[in-house]
């Protein structure tokens, strides 16, 4: 059964491939369709260009009790003061608005939102870092209440420590006291990582339908995942593979000493746990940086097996993650977030 599903993501990785290379230089005109393009990007990071007026951020929010389990909010420059705060403890949830009363909810507004996770090999790594903090006030100026998470680390706490407060962070989100706050629209709600964030984002968004927030209508919108490792297994450690000092930092991230007996690997690899119920994905991956473009190949032909729409654009050349965001690709990934969270 393993070896005819490998074959079959194959397969259809190398249908991925071909559309991409004949879509080269070339992107959908509407984000929000499935698509493939092949790009080139400059080197600078246009978010890090940028100066933000207007741009407020709260520091340092607790979503739990651990050290690191901390965010940031960049808010977009149309905030009302009182909305720069921390939200006050959580009241008990109450019941989710029904249909009937959709369109009163609608009149009292609210703001789409963008839950940021930074990468780092899962073992380091920071929100408040230069670039992801320019990332966090770019996408506040956008218009997106971004909300920008600090996670356990490894080896000290290893898998599923961060995918478990990476899914804390997203139910603080949805909490009613912090939709109150900083008016957000729980319907419309996305996330966005880079490299072991890209990976923590996939994981997060293919295994959301089996979230308690899930079942009370809070689910992910739109995923980003720019660089995320998809597969952990010891298909990562092949010739075409990632590097014998990356898989070290692999098997310490999922608290094993080999691939052959290391159950965690395709826990946390997201090929293997898309649904039909998955969200919509932008996926942002260079042709030759240090994570194989085949994972995000058999990962987007993964997803289309399962009918989830995915905008999968290929970066020529070496940018890893963030480093990818020039000014042509933070405006795909901006005009993809508009068209998925509108």
């Amino acid at each position: 059964m393993r070896s005819s599903r490998r074959t079959m993501l194959a397969l259809l990785a190398a249908g991925v491939a071909i559309g991409v290379l004949g879509a080269l230089g070339s992107c959908s005109a509407d984000p929000a369709t499935d698509s493939n393009a092949t790009v080139t990007t400059d080197p600078v990071i246009y978010p890090l260009s940028l100066r933000y007026p207007g741009i407020d951020v709260v520091t340092d929010v607790p979503y739990g009790a651990d050290a690191l389990q901390r965010l940031d909010v960049c808010l977009p420059p149309d905030s009302a003061p009182d909305t720069k705060t921390t939200p006050t403890a959580a009241p008990t949830p109450s019941p989710r608005p029904s249909a009937a009363t959709d369109d009163a909810a609608d009149r009292r507004g609210g703001r789409p939102a963008v839950m940021m996770v930074h990468g780092g090999s899962w073992s380091h790594g920071d929100k408040a870092t230069a670039a992801y903090r320019a990332v966090c006030e770019y996408l506040a100026s956008e218009g997106f209440v971004t909300v920008n998470v600090d996670y356990r680390l490894a080896p000290t706490d290893p898998f599923p420590a961060g995918l478990d407060d990476v899914r804390r962070a997203l139910d603080w989100v949805f909490r009613p006291s912090t939709l109150a706050t900083y008016d957000i629209d729980a319907a419309r709600v996305g996330v966005f990582g880079g490299s072991a964030g890209g990976n923590l984002v996939a994981l997060l968004a293919v295994t959301d339908h089996e979230s308690a927030a899930y079942a009370a209508g809070d689910r992910i919108r739109a995923v980003v995942d720019l660089s995320g490792p998809t597969d952990l297994t010891e298909r990562s450690t092949r010739a075409d593979g990632v590097s014998a000092s990356f898989q070290r930092k692999q098997l310490l991230y999922l608290g094993c000493r080999t691939y052959t007996a290391c159950p965690a690997a395709e826990r946390a690899s997201p090929t293997f746990h898309v649904t039909r119920d998955t969200a919509p994905f932008f996926v942002g991956h260079s042709t030759d940086e240090f994570i194989p473009l085949w994972e995000a190949q058999e990962f987007v032909a993964a997803l289309r097996a399962h009918d989830v729409p995915v905008t999968f654009v290929a970066v020529e050349g070496s940018a890893h993650s963030i480093a990818q965001l020039d000014r042509a690709m933070s405006e795909r990934v901006v005009a993809f977030l508009h068209a998925r969270l509108g």
